[in-house]
């Protein structure tokens, strides 16, 4: 069964495949993360209304899909300032929503690979501090788990970052939604790092979900996490 991706992703060009088998990986009813097209490079229009978890998503997906993309970089920086003036009323609203906190790690996240060494430093313990306040909310968020995860890998291992300790996440993460295609790419993207097996095969469910997707495309090819639309 095929079907457009979840309304808060409706504005890029994605299609989603849920209540079925990719690969041997069964898919939940949650919705799954969006597949990054083309539509995905240009930062969304503002709405004028309050903010919203969707529109935070949709930031985040720009400043994603375009870091490492020559002459795209300003327009995931753009993305990166919205979305932390998105986050503090969002959160002031509802504190205890682990999901939030998630969002928010993340773009914390996004501002030290965007920012670099020294000037990023200072973001990766907010992020921390918020992917860790995330699973202690509700450590079944498969959100928290993922961003947990991407923190980890990330991190270098003299602060406490670990690519085995990431993959554990991600595969908490999948476990807790089962056939997300961002979730089934980074731990093919772990599983190839520590040399594991079978990573080739997370990455092709990955794409397989999101078959029009040059960035999925792009890291099956590679196994590199920053790969985008090249």
């Amino acid at each position: 069964m095929s079907r457009r991706c979840p309304v808060f992703f409706s504005h890029f060009s994605c299609s989603c495949t849920r209540g079925s088998r990719v690969w041997g990986f069964s898919f939940a009813s949650a919705p799954l993360s969006s597949c990054p097209g083309p539509a995905s490079i240009a930062l969304p229009a503002a709405t004028g209304g309050p903010p919203s978890g969707s529109d935070l998503r949709a930031l985040l997906l720009v400043a994603r899909t375009v870091r490492d993309m020559p002459g795209r970089r300003s327009v995931g920086e753009a993305a990166l300032v919205r979305a932390g003036r998105e986050i503090g009323p969002l959160l002031a609203a509802r504190p205890g929503d682990a999901t939030l906190h998630a969002l928010a790690g993340e773009r914390d996240l996004l501002m030290v690979q965007y920012r670099g060494f020294p000037g990023g430093m200072p973001w990766g313990k907010k992020a921390q501090a918020q992917n860790d306040r995330a699973l202690a909310l509700d450590p079944r968020n498969p959100e928290a788990r993922l961003a947990k995860g991407i923190e980890l890998y990330f991190k270098p291992w003299f602060v406490g970052g670990s690519v085995s300790k990431a993959l554990v996440e991600f595969e908490r993460a999948n476990a807790l939604r089962p056939g997300d295609p961002r979730i089934l790419s980074w731990i093919g993207i772990a599983r190839h790092r520590l040399g594991r097996p079978d990573s080739r095969r997370f990455l092709e469910a990955a794409l397989k979900i999101c078959p029009e997707s040059p960035f999925y495309r792009a890291r099956a090819r590679t196994f590199d996490p920053r790969a985008s639309h090249r």
